[in-house]
């Protein structure tokens, strides 16, 4: 599949245990054996989300995340609009970035009580 054709949601590892979550959400520009490229949105958030105000969004830009720090990765549909996507709530407390057509789930019920 062509790379450019890949919208992906991307977990990064985190090297120390009191590290926040890292996401990493939109379009796949490149890939080899040793990384991915991404041009993106980050999301950045502690172990107590409590709302959208509890997450950091960052700027869309390009970022090279080499797979050995990548956990896990969530293929998303390829009309996913990231650029534009906001951050919403369920009635549950769910915390999703959702375009006019799919939502991602960022953080869960289940992800608050790890």
């Amino acid at each position: 599949m062509d790379d450019t054709r890949l919208m992906w949601k991307v977990r990064s590892i985190k090297p120390y245990p009191d590290a926040h979550n890292h996401l990493l959400i939109g379009q796949v520009t490149g890939r080899d054996e040793v990384c991915v490229e991404l041009m993106c949105r980050t999301f950045h958030y502690g172990r107590s989300v409590n709302g959208p105000k509890d997450i950091v969004v960052g700027a869309i830009g390009k970022r090279i995340v080499p797979w050995s720090r990548i956990e896990i990765i969530n293929e998303l549909p390829t009309s996913f609009d990231y650029q534009n996507a906001k951050l919403k709530t369920d009635q549950k407390g769910g915390i999703f970035f959702s375009d006019s057509h799919y939502s991602c789930p960022i953080v869960t019920v289940q992800d608050k009580h790890y």
